[in-house]
């Protein structure tokens, strides 16, 4: 399992995908792994492979693909000359109705082709946030950052939206029930904290409904329950001024000292010190 924030501090690591003109086919392997945030990748020109989750898919020039959080994949770069970008980015700065989208089992999530002007698009969107991150002298040239790849997930979105064509028959059982369990953890995640009232809520025993959502993420059910809390915590310790203890009681948790402990494991830092460190 590979973690962003074992990475950068920042929530986000935004790197070219360099030409790499001396390269014989199947140079570059990355090994298979996990990642705790998402990843997007725009290829401008140039030949790639990915695997995700046993699936492999070609990926050519003006394509674009992304990878959610908890997938087994690894990229193989084929081409001579590969060139276009790579976006690895924490759920936190992703809107939640874009997130709606993008996580939702029924949508196709596969490589696909933009019209060239939108590949375009994105291409200067991203060169902006790039040139503008390695200048990053003020806080207001990072919200800058944070705005031109807020813009550019908002335009994947809306371009796999489009792609929204696959009728329910063609998806897993298992697939179906993660995508509903991931509607109602959140809707209900202040509510319901144990596995087993989101197993009584959709009508599943705890050992299928967590067996679903294993086989269609790789995670359990305790797991997204906690990234969905920690993930509204983070944005409270950030965007508010509450205390950890209202944000305790904010989110459902009647003894705040569980809830730190809770943080400290989930995301690596206690409340205390992610307020400090994205504060500062």
């Amino acid at each position: 399992m590979h973690k962003l924030n074992e990475t950068t501090d920042e929530g986000f690591q935004l790197e070219r995908v360099p030409s790499q003109k001396d390269l014989t086919e199947e140079a570059i392997l990355l090994d298979t792994h996990r990642d705790d945030h998402y990843i997007f990748t725009l290829i401008e020109k140039g030949k790639s492979q990915a695997m995700v989750d046993f699936h492999s898919f070609a990926l050519n020039g003006n394509d674009l693909f992304f990878i959610l959080p908890g997938q087994v994949h690894r990229y193989m770069y084929t081409s001579k000359e590969i060139g276009g970008w790579f976006l690895a980015i924490d759920a936190g700065l992703i809107p939640d109705e874009f997130r709606a989208v993008l996580e939702d089992p029924l949508l196709s999530i596969r490589p696909i082709s933009p019209e060239a002007q939108c590949v375009e698009q994105m291409g200067r969107c991203l060169e902006l946030a790039y040139d503008l991150n390695e200048q990053l002298t003020t806080p207001y040239s990072k919200r800058a950052v944070y705005s031109l790849l807020t813009t550019f997930v908002a335009v994947v979105t809306n371009t796999y939206a489009q792609q929204r064509d696959m009728p329910i028959g063609k998806w897993s059982r298992s697939q179906v029930i993660t995508r509903d369990f991931r509607a109602l953890l959140t809707r209900e995640y202040k509510q319901l904290k144990s596995p087993g009232d989101y197993a009584a809520a959709l009508h599943l025993s705890l050992s299928y409904l967590n067996e679903a959502v294993k086989e269609a993420t790789g995670f359990t059910i305790t797991y997204w329950i906690h990234q969905e809390v920690m993930l509204e915590a983070k944005r409270l310790l950030y965007h508010s001024s509450c205390t950890v203890k209202e944000i305790a009681y904010e989110l459902g948790y009647e003894d705040p000292t569980y809830f730190s402990r809770l943080f400290k494991k989930t995301v690596g830092k206690t409340p205390g010190e992610f307020r400090e460190q994205y504060r500062k």
